[in-house]
């Protein structure tokens, strides 16, 4: 019979706390005072910053929450017209955190109490990453030109290094946290836009992603340390 593996909870720090709490805090106080709380989104935004916790920590219960998130982001995505963003959500992102659940649990340490074993590419790999990327990015762009998505570059953008960090996510490398800074990036000035434009969501997004921004430097600073133990 195979070993069974127990998923515990990891330990929480300040900078946690202050990732969720100031989450929630903020997204809720800018809502009301926009006047257009959504209910949805900010579910959404939660689920998804719990999510992205739960894996700088290396826990695989970050693959329940990008499960959840990941569905509630690509309806929104899809409600605002952004049809590449929607399409990295539910027909990718989805179907990878029961792929990522399944990965993780090979590579726990100390049961999972001391997050996973992490690494880094090798220079090839990394050299083959970017131009893969630069490649996708100019293909999806002029795909999106065609439709009526009103951020075309920025979307594609975000769809296509997305799909390369959470790969790498998948897999435990460490340079996923810096393809995050990107997506990040890409986000925050598409969501930026929507915002201007009046969508609905955006607010709660943009707040999302500076979350997210911060939380990948966290990332690379945490997983760096993992990789040591491995």
């Amino acid at each position: 019979m195979g070993k069974k593996i127990r998923v515990e909870l990891p330990k929480f720090t300040w900078w946690d706390w202050f990732l969720i709490l100031g989450f929630i805090t903020v997204s809720v106080i800018v809502s009301i005072l926009k006047g257009n709380f959504s209910t949805l989104s900010f579910i959404a935004g939660t689920c998804s910053i719990l999510c992205v916790i739960f894996g700088v920590k290396g826990s695989v219960l970050n693959f329940l929450f990008g499960f959840a998130g990941s569905c509630i982001q690509g309806y929104i995505a899809l409600k605002s017209g952004l049809y590449a963003n929607a399409a990295l959500f539910l027909l990718y992102n989805v179907p990878m955190q029961f792929v990522g659940w399944f990965q993780w649990r090979k590579r726990m340490l100390g049961g999972g109490r001391e997050g996973i074993k992490t690494r880094w590419m090798t220079w090839p790999q990394r050299a083959l990453l970017v131009v893969l990327c630069a490649l996708s990015v100019w293909g999806v762009s002029r795909l999106l030109l065609m439709t009526d998505d009103p951020q075309p570059v920025s979307d594609a953008l975000a769809m296509t290094v997305a799909v390369g960090a959470q790969f790498l996510l998948t897999f435990a490398f460490i340079e996923q946290w810096f393809m995050w800074l990107v997506v990040n990036g890409a986000n925050l000035i598409m969501w930026s836009i929507a915002a201007a434009r009046g969508v609905q969501f955006a607010p709660i997004m943009i707040i999302q992603y500076v979350f997210y921004t911060m939380n990948s430097i966290y990332g690379i600073v945490l997983w760096s340390r993992m990789s040591k133990k491995a």
